[in-house]
């Protein structure tokens, strides 16, 4: 079992969702899990999200949902995280190669 979630909730954004997976598959630790909650999207996420879940270089987890807004779609990522520890990285953001590493190290001191 993965020991830190981080989740997304994204709406129409597979032109930069790219950059947040980039940022995980070069993770120094793979000690995570990436939930991705779509809120509705229309363009192809989906489509994207599946692609990389194929490609099997990190563990993600994606859930659709009717449109709803991003606080909603927060909520639902919350109620489905089975990690201690967990993050959100916005769907337009990126994490350093060292984030969940020193987040671990961090928690565990």
């Amino acid at each position: 079992m993965n020991r830190i979630t981080v989740y997304t909730a994204t709406y129409n954004r597979a032109y930069t969702l790219h950059k947040g997976y980039e940022s995980l598959c070069n993770q120094t630790c793979k000690d995570f899990e990436w939930l991705i909650v779509d809120d509705g999207s229309t363009d192809n996420t989906e489509e994207l999200v599946n692609s990389w879940i194929k490609e099997n270089v990190i563990s993600i987890r994606y859930i659709y949902q009717k449109n709803q807004g991003v606080n909603a779609a927060r909520n639902v990522a919350i109620e489905n995280i089975n990690t201690e520890l967990n993050v959100c990285v916005d769907s337009d953001d990126f994490l350093t190669k060292d984030a969940i590493e020193k987040i671990l190290r961090t928690w565990d001191s």
